[in-house]
């Protein structure tokens, strides 16, 4: 009868495998001068509209010695200056075209749907070839397990915080298998204008290597300028590797993919072998060797708000610099050399780690599905359970398996106050739409037990961080919903410095100041026919709730 069932869904499955899946010319050098000036007018005359300042300083504040800096800028040198945290632009109204996003290749998604199926077939051990997959239930036991099974004891409102003690930071490496660096700078890029201008001038001023991974790159704006980058790079020597999902390759960024693969730029369509339904998630820049970039943001005009036109969306990247930087490195070639079995495509593991004289403790935390110990999600709720004081929650989509639930349930219990900030119904984008029921449900039970949920007005919310006590931040590509840990590959960088999380944690304030505190009617919807079957069938962790 199980069997059946599932097999007559296979027709509503493709209808629904888009909405399964949630959303995720620049001049070079070598051009003339006229066209670099004229860019550069563009972009002032755009910071300036946005009140930002994009091209006045490099963001690090403490980089490394010798690091060149004057290479980052384009035609000038740059004076160092103490970073600010940006402010983020103001509520928008109304959320320009209803927040839909721009539909890509329609072929590709029958590419989308296939995948899909196959990967809830498998999930039920329908197919024969195929392990059914751990169930949350489970991953939430061994994972509360592997969490508390500490010598320290979760502490009450007021004490001091766990994640001061250095043995409890040891506990969290072990269960992640990522340590933390120290000598580290950090710097958060708040929205994309901030972001692109870092990530288009690092690329510009790259004099050995520049790698991509991205979830995807569009056929627009954004993904044309970073193509034209690339491909002045590529004439001037600079090794590139760029490394987006197999499956997203067919909806989105084809033409650009093939240009770069033209001009001689190492492309690789990520599959991951064994799993060949899972996607790669991960959002990472890495230039020189010395510099990343790690957060939410994809190579489209949604992330980047290039298109004056286009979706203005709400996300956040870190950079960072020291001796992490080689982690990411580390981290990069996990992934690429496996698939690139070639010898003379391999990326070789830094032998030694660049100098860093900042004050941050940075860990570079990749998470491969699915396990029954996804590194990420426990190095998430060791923070959760160290916390004394405060934890402030921003995620896209929050459709919390059981154990972060109990975790955020019994930090509340032990007097902590915790906020979280999510997409309302109305602000989430059009790939979202069929679960924000499931979101909003899933915070409630936050809300049920005392935290403090916030909703977001405008535009789609896409960023993804977590701050602890303010001395810990998790920042990434990492959502906190059921694909992070059954088929999104997903990088997290991990960090400990005060001054780096308050920095962070006055960006959460601002946002939730412009959000909308929620009430229990705003988290009590009466869920469509699809939003149930969606949680029927692909949140089956609220199903019980």
């Amino acid at each position: 009868m199980k069997r059946s069932l599932n097999l007559q869904i296979i027709p509503l499955l493709i209808a629904l495998s888009s909405h399964a899946i949630s959303a995720q010319g620049v001049y070079s050098p070598a051009a003339n001068d006229t066209k670099i000036k004229d860019f550069e007018a563009k972009i002032a005359r755009t910071a300036r509209e946005l009140g930002i300042s994009l091209y006045e300083d490099f963001p690090v504040a403490g980089a490394a010695a010798g690091a060149p800096q004057a290479a980052l800028v384009l035609g000038r040198s740059a004076p160092m200056k103490p970073p600010q945290v940006p402010e983020p632009p103001k509520p928008e109204p109304q959320p320009a075209a209803a927040n839909d996003m721009p539909v890509g290749n329609k072929w590709g998604y029958l590419v989308v749907a296939y995948h899909t199926i196959c990967a809830q077939l498998a999930d039920s051990g329908l197919l024969p070839w195929a392990d059914a997959a751990p169930g949350f239930d489970e991953i939430s036991q061994k994972a509360l397990a592997a969490v508390k099974g500490s010598r320290y004891e979760a502490r009450k409102a007021g004490d001091a915080s766990l994640l001061l003690d250095e043995g409890f930071i040891n506990e969290m490496e072990a269960l992640s298998g990522a340590k933390f660096s120290s000598g580290g700078t950090a710097d958060l890029l708040v929205d994309g204008p901030a972001s692109f201008a870092v990530k288009d001038r690092l690329m510009k001023g790259a004099k050995k290597s520049i790698y991509v991974t991205s979830y995807a790159i569009s056929d627009d704006v954004t993904g044309n300028e970073t193509t034209e980058i690339l491909l002045a790079k590529k004439k001037e020597g600079v090794d590139i590797r760029f490394m987006v999902d197999n499956k997203m390759a067919y909806v989105f960024g084809a033409k650009n993919l093939k240009r770069m693969a033209e001009a001689g730029i190492d492309v690789l369509r990520w599959q991951e072998s064994g799993h060949p339904h899972n996607y790669l998630h991960v959002k990472m820049l890495i230039v020189d060797g010395e510099y990343a970039v790690v957060g939410g943001l994809n190579y489209a005009d949604p992330y980047s708000h290039k298109n004056p036109n286009g979706l203005k969306w709400r996300d956040t990247d870190i950079l960072y610099t020291g001796p992490a930087a080689a982690d990411s490195v580390k981290a990069f070639a996990s992934l690429w050399n496996p698939q690139a079995k070639e010898p003379a495509r391999q990326v070789a593991e830094p032998q030694g780690a660049p100098a860093g004289s900042g004050s941050a403790r940075i860990s570079v935390t990749l998470q491969k599905p699915p396990g029954l110990a996804p590194p990420i999600l426990l190095s998430i709720l060791k923070a959760i359970y160290g916390a004394t004081g405060r934890i402030n929650i921003e995620n896209a989509y929050i459709v919390a398996i059981p154990a972060v639930t109990q975790a955020i349930v019994e930090a509340r219990e032990r007097g902590v106050e915790v906020n979280v900030f999510t997409n309302s119904k109305e602000s989430i984008d059009s790939d979202g739409k069929s679960f924000a029921d499931a979101i909003l449900k899933s915070v409630k039970a936050f809300s049920d037990a005392g935290a403090n949920v916030y909703l977001k007005q405008g535009q789609t919310l896409h960023s993804k961080f977590m701050t602890v006590d303010g001395i810990f931040c998790s920042i990434g590509s990492y959502n906190l919903h059921p694909r992070s840990e059954r088929y999104d590959t997903e990088l997290n960088v991990n960090m400990l410095d005060r001054e780096s999380v308050a920095r962070i944690d006055a960006v959460f304030a601002r946002d939730i100041a412009e959000a909308k505190r929620a009430t229990s009617r705003d988290l009590s919807p009466k869920p469509g026919w699809l939003s149930r079957i969606m949680e029927r069938y692909f949140f089956s962790q609220l199903s019980r709730s």
